[in-house]
């Protein structure tokens, strides 16, 4: 399967000696000179090193239910203001608000939503040029710029020779 993928951006390389993009997809194209993303162009020239960073991000069903619980809580608060007979009546309902909001917190460090980070070294500032819950995506993007790095000089050469 790697090989696989090798010979493609191999093939990309080549491709891009001839002018086509080694990698476009959506808002990302990668040349042997330029690696643009949505509005943000990058020379490649410039560019001194290429990681992709997987992380966490916050999971809206996680934050939903923890907000859910917040608002019970209140509710409960709320409606306990006054009497101490209205607070003991109510006391189930704020025990249920703290119980979905330490669920909320479980799920969250259980089930978080993974995302791949596409990090560029350019002139000694690591720069976040591309974040998808995709990996394999973020992956694809990262060798298309390796194989840009191995492109452009071999594209110059090219030029020189005729």
């Amino acid at each position: 399967m790697l090989l696989v993928r090798r010979q493609e951006f191999t093939r990309s390389a080549e491709r891009a000696m001839a002018g086509e993009p080694i990698f476009e997809l959506g808002d990302v194209r990668i040349t042997p000179y330029i690696a643009q993303f949505a509005g943000t162009s990058y020379q490649i020239a410039s560019i001194g090193s290429v990681r992709v960073v997987r992380g966490r991000k916050l999971n809206r069903v996680a934050v939903i239910v923890f907000v859910l619980g917040v608002g019970l809580f209140v509710a409960a608060m709320v409606r306990s203001s006054g009497s101490p007979e209205l607070a003991e009546a109510n006391f189930p309902l704020a025990v249920s608000a703290v119980i979905v909001m330490f669920a909320a917190y479980l799920f969250q460090l259980v089930w978080p939503s993974r995302v791949s980070k596409l990090l560029l070294r350019i002139y000694g500032v690591d720069v976040e040029a591309l974040t998808s819950s995709q990996g394999q995506f973020v992956l694809d993007v990262k060798q298309a710029i390796e194989a840009a790095f191995i492109a452009r000089p071999q594209h110059e050469n090219r030029k020189t020779n005729t």
